[in-house]
């Protein structure tokens, strides 16, 4: 059995996984960070409610 995602989790995972991508590539976050954060916490609901960071 499978133990079930939390939010909190997710969310740092989106964090951490976001930041790595921005560092890699020619990329930056968007100026304003409550939108940044926004996006995270959305893909990050996502992951948890249907399995993957779905961006819609």
């Amino acid at each position: 059995m499978q133990r079930k995602l939390t939010f909190d989790q997710a969310f740092q995972g989106t964090r951490t996984f976001s930041e790595k991508y921005v560092e890699r590539g020619p990329y930056e976050f968007f100026p304003e960070q409550e939108v940044v954060e926004l996006v995270q916490q959305g893909l990050a609901e996502n992951q948890v409610n249907h399995g993957y960071r779905y961006c819609p």
